[in-house]
């Protein structure tokens, strides 16, 4: 049924809302219509036209007949009349195919749809040629703006675009450039974070098995470890550390062998792939997690994490708050600069337990 309006604002000729957008493209003659202004009026007051003097009741007369119709505007040709893009394009890198990282992507696009922009997203392969190509592709059809993004924090090949292309590095940076704006995951909270809730559950036995010793997320997890411990009183020193790659055999093999040599009570792990196979070592070593020995990961891996017996205590990164926040500073009035860290969230699950008496 119709909507009931009120009669004095209402226009006799006002478009219904079941025969508006349903065979057609809502357009500003329709809005005109309902609203009962002129169409130029419209124009003036969708694209926020400050320098034409509209009555604020009109304004808000004509955004109300926007919103009631659901008028999409043509962007192409709004583009075309402001001489202004309202595409955004995002240089992926491996992200599309893992599924926490394409929050990233998300995020983005939350971001900037709501001011009528959209994402071309373009997946490269690792090669400096392929980025430069799609950097040069994605310049030519004219986009408001850049972002690269890739599932985990390093460095990436950046394409030199022309000055006015804003650029923006979203879990990575430009290995080629310096000064480029950064927005990464606050890594050093997140390791700060996950030891502070492992030795404040009694734990002083402890071990660390992390990715690769130069990988930039082992050394800021691994410096949030050591300031943790620090404040819990205990001598980073005893924290015995292994590192490999972050695949779920490396960490059943580390483990396997700390869990034998050191009997630590409870393993922090570097991400939840090793957490998955630090698990595994324990049940093949006959120890029961958490009674035995606790155990915490992080990432908080889709349909992994959450899944294990028991389910596994980590940090979730924050994958689509990143792309929001690159969003935003891409639409920004002011020029992006530095570096912005974005805290990640600890998540308390069954895999972390205070240790037996006899190890407390």
């Amino acid at each position: 049924m119709p909507k009931q309006r009120n009669r004095e604002t209402a226009p006799a000729d006002a478009v219904p809302d079941d025969q508006v957008g349903a065979l057609r493209r809502v357009t500003m003659k329709d809005v005109a219509k309902r609203a009962g202004v002129s169409q130029p009026t419209v124009s003036f007051v969708l694209n926020d036209r400050r320098d034409v003097s509209v009555a604020e009741a009109t304004r808000a007369r004509v955004l109300e007949a926007a919103r009631e119709l659901n008028f999409q505007p043509n962007q192409a040709a709004r583009a075309l009349r402001s001489n202004k893009s309202y595409t955004i394009g995002v240089i992926a890198d491996r992200i599309i195919s893992e599924p926490y990282a394409g929050q990233i992507v998300l995020g983005v696009q939350q971001a900037v749809q709501p001011a009528g922009y959209v994402c071309f997203v373009v997946e490269t392969s690792s090669s400096s040629d392929a980025v430069d190509t799609a950097v040069h592709n994605l310049i030519a059809q004219g986009v408001a703006g850049l972002i690269y993004a890739a599932p985990g924090p390093e460095p990436v090949h950046a394409t030199i675009t022309e000055a006015g292309v804003r650029t923006i590095f979203v879990n990575c940076w430009a290995a080629n450039q310096e000064g480029t704006p950064q927005i990464l995951a606050d890594e050093y909270q997140g390791g700060r974070d996950a030891a502070a809730a492992v030795f404040a559950a009694g734990h002083r036995q402890v071990a660390y098995i992390g990715g690769p010793a130069d990988d930039y997320a082992t050394q800021e997890r691994e410096r949030g470890l050591v300031d943790a411990a620090l404040e819990a009183g205990i001598d980073p020193v005893s924290i015995r550390r292994e590192h490999r790659d972050y695949q779920v055999n490396s960490g059943y093999e580390l483990a396997l062998t700390v869990l034998a040599e050191d009997k630590p009570t409870a393993l922090i792990c570097g991400n939840d792939r090793i957490a998955v196979g630090a698990l595994m070592a324990a049940h093949s070593a006959g120890l029961d997690c958490p009674d035995d020995i606790s155990i915490v990961g992080f990432d908080d891996q889709p349909d992994i994490a959450a899944q294990l017996h028991p389910p596994l205590t980590t940090v979730a990164l924050p994958h689509l708050q990143m792309g929001l926040a690159a969003g935003r500073m891409l639409l920004a009035d002011e020029e992006p600069t530095g570096r912005q860290l974005i805290p990640c969230r600890y998540i308390p699950r069954g895999s972390l337990a205070a240790p037996r008496p006899a190890h407390a």
